[in-house]
């Protein structure tokens, strides 16, 4: 979906990091640490490496991990601090039952009680199991597909409820394809070396979880067949990742009668009365090539593979929280494989992470009673409106925008929504039920509460006051359809913003960060929607031309580079967050510039106010990471690796080569005619 347009995309367990400050006041009083330059290395020919040389070998990447940069060092300070509030529920027998309190001491505790885990094996997934051997007819199948998606199991297709694209006022529902095991439909359809052996091994790792279900061998190698002839042709009809950017491409409006006729086998009215909202009449059936493909399997796929089809996808869900033996082959696969993990993070933190997922607000109540002081809040607002004049200016001065197109811009910019801290409304988990009886089935409840959470949206007006994220979360994001940028309070702490710095360590950190979600608002996608959040043209024809004919070059210029190995970045896949990038750095050095105005410009430890803003920036991406997890993330992740979103922005502004005396010839340096000119 395009919903949140994020600086560090979060699915699951997949992080990537944004700019950030060095280090806080307390480590270091300049903010900027020289041991991590590699001074034998020009700024003019790698700023990345001279940068961030030292640290990059100082800093080897923790088993347990896949990557290692400042993200990671912040959540595991903030991680800490979330332990012990867990810790301390979970000693809490006398938390009032219901209370929020309660649920997060149980979930803890059912989490960590590793001896009934073990005990209870399988125990967890047989009424599912159940409902899968039952099955005799295709109506049958229809029935579990409804009652696993109504558990918030997302089999075979995904759902949602969000805006309406077109009348963002109004929450309708949206149906996407999904269905798979693997990141991508292209590890299922693409012949490279790589991508076969990472099937071979997903084949290994489905029938090895299919023996742990009690299968025979031959059993076993026989279900995998099933699940991968099933998954392959749902791959087949998928769009691709860069398709999927395109907001158009999720919005397809039919009637409950007209998605009747288009899948046929699929009774879409029996479906919505199972997960109780009969009162649809009409919703997004975002991908009818995928919708069709799922829609004839239900009618030709042997009911035999649909059985083992589903029985997978229940395993795989719970595999998690279950005992040692499916742990431990969820991680081989999915963590060892995919992303060259060494061994498993340790117990209490997966938890931490299955319950900031299920009580995130919960939790983060707790969280910011302890790390966000308001004075954080005003000092964060204050950057933000700052830059909100940077980009007033930036936007107003464009030579290649016409005033028509320039006074929509400016509209939109004027009603960006700014959060910054949590909610002011915190979540109501009063419906979930949470117990110290099972971890697998606290987490199954917490799934079907959070989809019906969203469901329960449907036909009503828009709650503007509801984040994306959780207080805790070292995040931020842009929503087109609610036209907001959201700073959580996990990010607005050092080492990210730390007001005993000097302003250009922070403009170059966490103004680039407010400039960067800003932009999203302008980027390929977000420069879809307009200042009400709808989908709407706002721009003369041949200003959208221009911009396209700009974005080209960006788009080219990351096609150019080699990630790991013989693999390129995807230029289109990562355009947004490249235009991002580079118009929130733009922005940010077009702030501090205002700030330094009428000032004396000091050096510190040798350095102008341009030179450590630079690298602040480029110190924040410092990052080590596994070639296995560079792989995954270049094929399915919007974002670009981290050299290369230090790199490129800075090759395209001459800021930059006037600041650290950068001549033609340089690798640093683009021709002027390359030099992408966006925002």
């Amino acid at each position: 979906m395009v919903r949140l347009t994020i600086a560090l995309l979060f699915v699951g367990v997949i992080m990537w990091g944004i700019g950030a400050p060095l280090a806080s006041a307390e480590g270091n009083s300049h903010g900027i640490d020289p041991k991590n330059f590699d001074t034998t290395c020009a700024p003019c020919k790698d700023f990345y490496q001279y940068a961030n040389g030292n640290w990059l070998k100082n800093n080897p990447i923790p088993a347990a991990y896949p990557m290692w940069n400042i993200d990671e060092e912040l959540r595991k300070r903030n991680y800490d601090m979330l332990k012990e509030i867990l810790e301390s529920a979970a000693m809490d027998k006398a938390a009032p039952k219901g209370s929020e309190r309660q649920k997060i001491g149980d979930f803890f505790a059912a989490a960590m009680d590793t001896n009934k885990i073990e005990k209870d094996g399988i125990a967890p997934l047989k009424a599912n199991l159940d409902k899968i051997a039952a099955i005799t007819t295709r109506k049958d199948l229809e029935k579990v597909i409804a009652a696993f998606q109504n558990q918030g199991l997302g089999v075979v297709f995904d759902i949602t409820a969000d805006q309406d694209l077109k009348n963002t006022t109004m929450e309708i529902v949206y149906v996407y394809q999904g269905g798979l095991g693997m990141p991508d439909r292209d590890y299922y359809t693409k012949s490279d070396d790589e991508i076969k052996k990472i099937r071979d091994t997903y084949v290994a790792h489905v029938t090895a979880m299919f023996r742990l279900l009690g299968d025979s061998p031959e059993a076993a190698k026989a279900a995998t067949s099933s699940v991968m002839d099933i998954e392959t042709k749902l791959a087949e009809a998928s769009l691709t990742k860069v398709e999927l950017r395109d907001p158009n491409a999720e919005y397809n409006i039919k009637s409950l009668a007209e998605a009747e006729k288009l899948s046929p086998n699929f009774s879409w009215t029996a479906f919505f009365k199972t997960v109780g909202h009969p009162e649809v009449t009409s919703f997004s059936y975002a991908h009818p090539k995928y919708v069709g493909r799922m829609d004839s399997l239900i009618a030709q796929e042997p009911l035999a593979n649909w059985k083992n089809y589903l029985r997978w996808h229940v395993v795989h869900a719970s595999a998690p929280y279950l005992g040692s033996a499916f742990v431990n082959e969820d991680f081989n696969f999915y963590s060892k494989t995919l992303r060259g993990s060494k061994e498993l993070k340790p117990r209490w933190r997966r938890a931490l992470e299955t319950i900031n997922f299920a009580l995130g607000e919960a939790l983060g109540k707790l969280y910011v009673e302890k790390a966000f002081p308001p004075s954080a809040k005003a000092s964060a607002m204050e950057m933000v409106d700052n830059l909100k004049v940077a980009l007033h200016d930036r936007i107003q001065n464009l030579p290649w925008m016409s005033e028509a197109t320039k006074e929509k811009a400016l509209k939109k910019l004027a009603s960006f929504t700014v959060k910054i801290g949590y909610p002011d409304k915190w979540r109501d988990y009063s419906a979930l039920t949470v117990d110290r009886s099972s971890y697998a089935e606290n987490a199954q409840r917490a799934a079907a509460f959070e989809l019906h959470r969203q469901l329960n949206r449907i036909g009503r007006p828009v709650d503007r006051t509801e984040w994306g994220m959780s207080p805790q979360t070292i995040n931020a994001y842009y929503n087109p359809t609610m036209n907001e940028i959201v700073f959580p309070a996990g990010i607005l702490q050092p080492p990210y913003f730390d007001a005993q710095i000097d302003d250009a360590v922070n403009y170059g950190g966490m103004g680039a960060t407010i400039g960067h979600e800003m932009t999203h608002g302008f980027d390929d996608e977000g420069s879809q929607f307009a200042a009400d959040g709808n989908l709407e043209n706002w721009w003369t024809e041949a200003d959208r031309k221009e911009f396209d004919k700009r974005s080209d070059i960006l788009v080219k210029q990351f096609d150019d580079y080699v990630a790991v190995d013989s693999l390129h970045c995807n230029g289109k896949l990562t355009l947004g967050e490249n235009i991002a990038d580079l118009g929130g750095l733009l922005v940010a050095y077009d702030a501090l510039e205002k700030s330094l105005a009428g000032k004396e410009k000091k050096l510190i430890d040798g350095f102008t106010p341009e030179q450590r803003f630079f690298l602040s920036y480029a110190q924040s991406w410092r990052t080590n990471m596994r070639p296995e997890y560079l792989r995954l993330l270049v094929n399915t992740n919007e974002h670009a690796p981290a050299n290369f979103r230090t790199l490129a922005p800075l090759q395209d502004m001459p800021e930059f080569y006037k600041a650290f005396g950068c001549k033609p010839g340089d690798k640093m340096v683009r021709d002027d005619k390359d030099i992408v000119r966006i925002w």
